[in-house]
Order: C-alpha cells, then structure tokens, then sequence
C-alpha cells in the first residue's frame, strides 16, 4: 500500500492540536502531521513570528524529513492556507518534487490583498472582532490569565497574515488545488486560486462562517481523501 503523508498548517492563534481529531478521519494510509508552529502548543515559550516568509522558513524542517520521495500534500485554513501555499513554492524551489495536492481553506487566493488591519487595533477593539468571527469559545473572553497568554499569539498571527504580499516572480505551482469555503465566510471567489497552479483547481463551499471546519471536518477529509487516492495513487 502506497502511503502519502499530508501536513496540516493551523490558522491563526491555534496549535497543531487543533487538527488532533482529523487523524482519525483519514485513512492509516494518509499519514497527518500536524505543523507547530512557535510560540503555542509544543513550542509555547519560543518567540512569535509576525510574517508568513517567517514562519514558512521556520517550519519548513519539520517537512524535510518527510520527504523521501514518496508523495506528499498540504492543508491549510485561513492563515495556515497561505503558509502551506508559500511552503510549496518553497519545497518546488529548493528542487523537492512538487506536492501531489494543495488544500486550502478559508483564505481569498494569494493576490488578494486583505483589506483590513486588525493587528493594529486596540486590544479591545481587536478581541471584540474575533469574537465576531466566532470560533473561540466565550470563557476565553472571560478570562485574563488566557487572555495574557494567547492575545499575543493572535495579533502576531494576524499582523503576518495582514501583511502578506503573494510575490508573482516565483511562478504558479503545478499541483491541483481544492479550495473549501464557507458560504457566511466573506466576498471572495475561491476559483481565484485557479491562477497559482497550472494543474485543475475545485472549490467546495460549506454552510457557516469563517470556522466552518469545525462542522464539516468529516465531509472534508472524505474530500481529501478522494483527490489523495486520485492523485496520490493511495489505496484505501
């Protein structure tokens, strides 16, 4: 049985744990890693990054072991989509063969410029908007000692997906693309990201906001898998 191994890069303010529950989702012929980046969850206590070519060249030795020529694929929501996308155009530069498939989630294709600036709020203004988005529960909120630990992660998070610019120098991948949105999740066409891969590029949309994975985690992961067994020539 070929084996593909799938990295998963977290949105803003989470942990690898987020995507814990997703390991028994897929296949044991889909090996999930999940990708920590610094400052929370394994690595809490390392300094924060504030920009995603940062935190690509930060985590990108997590990969490297991986890669033993065996196929390989990322996922990403929202922050985590831009980073498992630069992290592809990295591998593809260094000479590592090209991901067999990039899922992406939750995040308007790489040249769209965000409009808002939300690492620049106030702490205040700033929380009342990720409460908006929904996703973190209400004792968070609540909470000092929680809100002292994490309110750093979250704007260094948002500073670097706020201030990312896509770079058109670098080229378009070659993988196909599957794109999951969140019908309530924002004005963007996820067909955009059809310009950044000369392979296909699908879309799925989901009812709810911007944090729709959490109530579709199943329905994604049997899209996953599909496209993995398609692709990746996977078994099982």
């Amino acid at each position: 049985m070929t084996r593909i191994t799938i990295f998963f890069f977290p949105y803003a303010g989470a942990s690898a744990s987020v995507y814990e529950r997703w390991k028994n989702l897929l296949p044991p012929s889909i090996q999930l890693v999940n990708v920590e980046l610094p400052g929370r969850g394994r690595r809490f206590g390392e300094p924060l990054l504030t920009s995603v070519e940062e935190m690509v060249e930060n985590v990108q030795h997590i990969l490297l072991p991986h890669l033993d020529g065996s196929p390989y694929a990322l996922f990403g929501h929202s922050l985590g989509s831009t980073i498992a996308f630069e992290m592809s155009r990295r591998l593809c530069s260094k000479g590592y063969p090209p991901p067999a498939h990039l899922f992406v989630s939750g995040r308007a294709a790489p040249h769209a410029i965000e409009d808002e600036n939300m690492h620049l709020l106030a702490n205040e203004q700033f929380l009342a908007k990720i409460q908006v988005l929904g996703g973190t529960p209400p004792q968070f909120f609540e909470n000092e000692q929680l809100l002292s630990l994490f309110l750093p992660i979250l704007k260094s998070d948002y500073m670097a997906s706020e201030t990312y610019r896509f770079n058109e120098e670098q080229g378009r991948l070659s993988c196909d693309i599957t794109v999951f949105s969140g019908l309530q999740d924002g004005n963007y066409d996820p067909m955009e990201w059809s310009k950044h891969t000369s392979g296909s590029c699908e879309a799925f949309s989901f009812e709810g906001g911007h944090f729709f994975i959490h109530e579709h985690a199943e329905q994604m992961a049997e899209a996953i898998h599909s496209r993995l067994l398609q692709r990746g020539g996977i078994v099982g």
